[in-house]
């Protein structure tokens, strides 16, 4: 009878096992489904093997990572189905509502086990399947969805010395920012929720090219989810793991786990090869229309297999509606088992409602479809995703009319009314410039465009007031909107529109510095006749009233002695060694023997130089204000070589005004007037002038015109080293009553202070930023500014410490400044009352609103005999009591009495650990 019994046992214990080996792979989606309360739908999504064990799985248990128990979620859906491939899909959903909003929830499953012979790891058979989801509960975020992979995990045959390539084409509802990276294959006990004993690293786990001894990689791109091996090298069965990360405005939110398995073979058989379109960026409302093909590659024997070509995505009407884009759907066509080469077409009404900042990511899969012959008809594939960015339109139909000194824009109404939508008027002064946008560039891109207005999307038209005559401007508008995202986005530009207001006013043509002096300085003002006048209705003779201001921007004019009949004057006994002036004319006519006003041409100033001497160098820059265009025109500079003589040393061609500069090496670049280089030597006085061209674009004769500025000297400084600057951090996020307890951003702001000593450089160039986790930490460079302040961002924490160093022009580096460290809030404090009585509220005692930047909890609940009824030693995440005892079951109402020991991600010593002794109130 023993004899029989021993038998009967083996036979239990071996089909026990046969029964519960079948898990390939999966993953868990995580949706919000209630904008009242914290109650979201868990999916777990698995691939297995078609036998017994799968057929009798028909629950899984999850632990959702706030300290409750298990909870058994059914399979639903009509599954499983049969995906091929030896493959079947199941689906497991369950809802559940979290007590509190966290920084971090861990949503996992465990199931036991996976399929024998998997090669990285050790006794797959024996190792439970394990999947998790983490992700973040904040006010801020919304009804938010963790990503939906819509690519199963089924096209995983690879073959050997073929490179295999898999994309599990995730999809975001909320149009979130993904990225990948790969992980490890882990496991877990299906009958706990105990962290302790659930994420673990499966026994002995290697990724799967490092079985081989033959050299082979494997590895996921972080922006497009391609995970390639490159290429098998041994046939079996191995297992991966890989993660999606969601990302909001610069905060990681979710991260999303596929474990998944791949079975290298050997068979006469080599994969296709898919060819797609080119990423495109399309504005809304453009009809989408391309045609993907594919091409089967000739197996060892010369057989050429039909093929068949898929596509999955979000911008589809079969996906959930969660996840799917508004309609109008785009539509897919293939004929299944195609003769090479297959052809299939895509095509895509876009809309108003699909723009947003994050592409469209659209699978094209390529299918095989050997003989049954061919390793049991081993179906191989290749993939690319296709990604489609969609833009709000340009404002279209832009026009421009003229009047006596304005110009009045206009267009068509604005269709697609975004949130929070306007539209910029830009506008760029000088010769018509052609508009064109960078491939998927948004917003103003152009240099020289400036913003004169902001208007509802309901508007239509613009004037823009007091322009110059005989003055080009260029005009060009952006739609401004609030994206998905809440932040500000924009449209491409507009097509651009150019306004000119012709007048038979003169024009003035020349301010030039003659005479660089304090009290004797002397400024040549030329000016024209009026152009195209009507003679009859204004005859002459004409007159002309000079008036001057005192600066280049200045518009308070006086006359400048009496009116005169000639077009030119000097005007003497200026400063002008230390001011610039600006000149205006007033023209008169003779009207019943009397002087009457003809008009007054727009004022033009002189050329203002500035110089600084920089190390071994000086540099140069000038400006002027003038009615004529300088920009984009040759500028020459002269450097004086002694007894008042200069000399010509360069020509340059500048762009817009801001390009007005010119650093000076000693080198003389122009010869014909002779050459004479000089060294820049410290302590050396070197004296400049320079002279712009420039032109109208009407009347067509009114270009070359010269100018001077004055003339400038400049002495070099002895070479001296920058002096380090002073550092400040903005305020502690402590020091900030109430706000979000939560942050989804950690941004520390740097401000400094230049160090001005006769001992130090004056002469910066730009400063570099330092930065390390502790104060004697390892510091590492994060960036540099030529401005004074710099942001800072981190994924989950303040904590920091910085220092910044200036640079001179000749690469010097400073020493460090001061060091100035930020530090977190940390926060954990415990109630003294809950109630685990099953109603969802207060079910746990866990830590009171918002513990922040906890790194780890040990805490020892017992009861009022002393008997311990809780412990734990862990994270964050793991912490809380459910009100049972360590047997498992229910204590009853009383005192129950806490030691609890906390230790915070913080610079400050004496704030990294904190001990915690009370009592709480259990009561049901």
């Amino acid at each position: 009878m023993r004899k029989y019994i021993f038998f009967f046992f083996l036979f239990f214990i071996s089909g026990s096992r046969l029964l519960a080996t079948h898990l390939k792979g999966g993953e868990i989606t995580v949706k919000r489904i209630s904008d009242k309360s914290l109650t979201y739908e868990f999916t777990l999504t698995t691939y297995t093997e078609s036998n017994a064990a799968n057929d009798q799985q028909e629950d899984v248990n999850f632990c959702f990572g706030d300290g409750s128990g298990i909870f058994k979620a059914k399979r639903c859906c009509g599954t499983p189905i049969n995906l091929g491939n030896g493959t079947l899909k199941n689906i497991y959903k369950i809802e559940y509502t979290y007590p509190a909003p966290s920084l971090v929830y861990r949503v996992s499953a465990a199931i036991p086990n996976r399929n024998d012979g998997v090669r990285n790891m050790t006794r797959s058979v024996d190792v439970a399947f394990y999947v998790e989801t983490s992700f973040s509960i904040n006010s801020g975020l919304g009804l938010n969805s963790t990503p939906l992979l819509l690519n199963p995990a089924i096209d995983l045959t690879a073959i050997v010395g073929q490179k295999f390539i898999h994309n599990a084409n995730a999809v975001d509802a909320e149009g979130d920012s993904l990225a990948y990276r790969l992980s490890v294959s882990k496991t877990g006990e299906s009958e706990t929720c105990n962290s302790a004993s659930r994420g673990i690293t499966t026994p002995n786990f290697r990724q799967p090219n490092e079985v081989s001894s033959i050299k082979s990689s494997f590895d996921i791109n972080p922006l497009t989810g391609d995970l390639v091996w490159d290429t098998p090298q041994e046939l079996g069965l191995y297992n991966c793991a890989f993660i999606v990360e969601e990302w909001r405005n610069g905060v990681k939110i979710s991260e999303t786990v596929r474990d998944m398995q791949i079975e290298v073979k050997d068979a006469d058989n080599r994969a296709p090869k898919l060819t797609v379109p080119a990423d495109v960026c399309v504005l809304a409302g453009t009809n989408i229309v391309q045609t993907i093909t594919a091409d089967d590659v000739a197996s060892k024997t010369g057989r050429l297999d039909p093929l068949t070509i898929f596509s999955s995505g979000n911008v589809y009407a079969n996906v959930d509606p969660i996840y799917a884009v508004l309609q109008p759907f785009a539509s897919f066509n293939s004929i299944p088992r195609q003769t090479s080469p297959a052809r299939a077409t895509f095509s895509w009404q876009t809309a108003c409602q699909h723009i947003r900042k994050e592409p469209y990511d659209v699978l094209f899969k390529v299918e095989d479809n050997p003989p049954t012959a061919i390793g049991n008809a081993i179906k191989l594939v290749d993939s690319k995703i296709w990604k489609i960015r969609v833009f709000a339109p340009v404002v279209q139909g832009l026009k421009v009319v003229t009047g006596a000194s304005s110009a009045t824009l206009s267009w068509t109404p604005y269709t697609c009314l975004l949130p929070n939508t306007s539209l910029i008027i830009y506008r760029k002064t000088g010769p018509c410039v052609t508009v064109v946008n960078k491939s998927c560039g948004t917003g103003m891109t152009l240099p020289g465009f400036v913003e004169i207005g902001r208007l509802k999307a309901t508007e239509t038209s613009f004037e823009d007031k007091s322009l110059q005559k005989n003055t080009n401007y260029t005009y060009v508008i952006v739609v401004a909107f609030t994206n998905s995202k809440g932040l500000e986005d924009f449209s491409p530009m507009s097509s651009g529109v150019c306004a000119l207001i012709a007048t038979a006013a003169p024009v003035m043509t020349q301010v030039s510095v003659l005479k660089t002096s304090k009290t004797q300085g002397e400024i040549s003002v030329r000016w024209s006749k009026p152009l195209n006048l009507d003679t009859l209705s204004f005859p002459g003779p004409y007159q002309y009233q000079l008036k001057r201001a005192e600066s280049i921007s200045a518009v308070e004019f006086k006359a400048v002695g009496s009116p005169i009949t000639d077009t030119v004057f000097v005007d003497k006994g200026l400063n002008t060694l230390e001011r610039g002036y600006r000149y205006q004319v007033d023209v008169f006519y003779v009207k019943n023997q009397k002087l009457e006003l003809l008009d007054s041409p727009t004022p033009a100033s002189s050329v203002r130089l500035q110089g600084v001497a920089a190390g071994k160098t000086i540099k140069l820059s000038w400006e002027a204000n003038v009615p004529w265009n300088n920009s984009f025109q040759v500028h020459r500079i002269y450097r004086a070589r002694g007894n008042g003589v200069f000399n010509q040393i360069n020509e340059i061609s500048v762009g817009d005004p801001a390009t007005f500069q010119y650093t000076d090496l000693g080198v003389d670049f122009v010869t014909t007037d002779g050459k004479f280089d000089v060294a820049i030597l410290p302590d050396s006085t070197y004296t400049y002038f320079v002279e712009t061209v420039g032109e109208y674009a009407r009347p067509t004769w009114a270009k070359g015109l010269v100018n001077a500025s004055q003339s400038l000297a400049i002495k070099s400084f002895i070479e001296l080293n920058p002096c380090p600057p002073v550092l400040k951090i903005g305020s502690n996020p402590c020091d900030s009553p109430g706000g979000d307890c939560l942050p989804t951003s950690f941004t520390n702001t740097l401000t400094w202070t230049p160090t001005v000593t006769n001992l130090c450089d004056p002469q910066i160039d730009f400063y570099r930023v330092y930065f390390s986790k502790t104060v004697d930490g390892k510091y590492g460079f994060v960036g540099e500014k030529k401005g004074l302040s710099f942001l800072h961002s981190q994924s989950s924490s303040f904590v920091g410490c910085y220092y910044v160093t200036a640079v001179n022009f000749d690469g010097k580096e400073s020493a460090k400044s001061n060091t100035v460290c930020q530090d977190n809030c940390p926060a954990f404090d415990l109630p003294n009352l809950f109630s685990p009585n099953g109603d969802q509220k207060n079910d746990l005692f866990l830590p009171m609103r918002c513990p922040s930047f906890v790194n780890q909890v040990t805490c020892t609940i017992v009861d009022r005999f002393g008997q311990v009824v809780y412990n734990y030693d862990g994270p964050l995440l793991g912490f809380g009591w459910n009100g049972k005892g360590l047997n498992g079951r229910d204590v009853p109402p009383g005192s129950y009495f806490y030691t609890c020991d906390v230790q915070f991600e913080v610079v400050d010593e004496s704030k990294k650990k904190k001990s915690l002794k009370g009592w709480v109130e259990l009561i049901r």
